[in-house]
């Protein structure tokens, strides 16, 4: 007996595909809905117009789902690649505050919905680890407590807290937020380097 010969469809796979980004599509949206208390398979599938079932075929977990928005919003608003050196840090707000400009309903809801809050701590731990990282040579001569706090201050400056903040209250373009930024965290990896050499090795 011959084995079944699996037929491969370009119009099925155009189809999944499509499906694929109407999901995705729809959970954009909903991450700026402001009355929706949690993002669930069940309000993607009623926003993208499919079965519940259907966004399970599509995605495991919910895990699953908001790492393919991640991915579909990175080409737009440049985050889903955290910088990892110093040089790519201080560059990054310059680079990518602009930016949120251009998508400012999402940028905002990421900080004022449930959902969108759900969305950035899911990849805190990663975002982290990379500041930690660009940062660690600035701050390899602190004590503890001062590294952790110039660690903190410096993801603080690269986040869309920072650039509503300086948006909301001080007028500021997405251009000036960045430019502002970037300026901010090299002082401070400066400031840092000469408080050490002040104070001398750590003992």
């Amino acid at each position: 007996m011959k084995p079944a010969v699996k037929y491969e469809s370009p119009l099925r796979d155009e189809q999944k595909a499509e499906t694929r980004r109407r999901i995705v599509a729809a959970a954009e949206r909903l991450m700026q809905d402001a009355d929706l208390v949690e993002l669930t398979f069940a309000a993607v599938a009623r926003e993208a117009g499919v079965q519940e079932r259907t966004v399970y075929r599509h995605f495991a977990t919910k895990g699953d789902l908001l790492d393919a928005l991640w991915d579909a919003l990175d080409p737009r608003i440049g985050t889903a690649s955290f910088p990892d050196s110093e040089a790519t840090l201080v560059e990054a707000p310059r680079r990518v505050f602009p930016a949120f400009d251009d998508n400012e309903n999402l940028m905002r809801a990421f900080w004022s919905t449930p959902q969108g809050r759900e969305f950035r701590l899911r990849v805190n731990d990663k975002r982290k680890a990379a500041i930690r990282k660009a940062v660690a040579d600035a701050v390899k001569d602190l004590p503890a407590n001062e590294a952790r706090w110039v660690t903190a201050a410096a993801q603080l400056l690269y986040s869309g807290a920072a650039w509503q903040t300086m948006k909301d209250y001080w007028g500021f373009s997405g251009d000036e937020a960045g430019k502002a930024s970037s300026f901010m965290l090299q002082l401070i990896f400066d400031a840092a380097r000469r408080r050490a050499n002040a104070k001398g090795p750590k003992s």
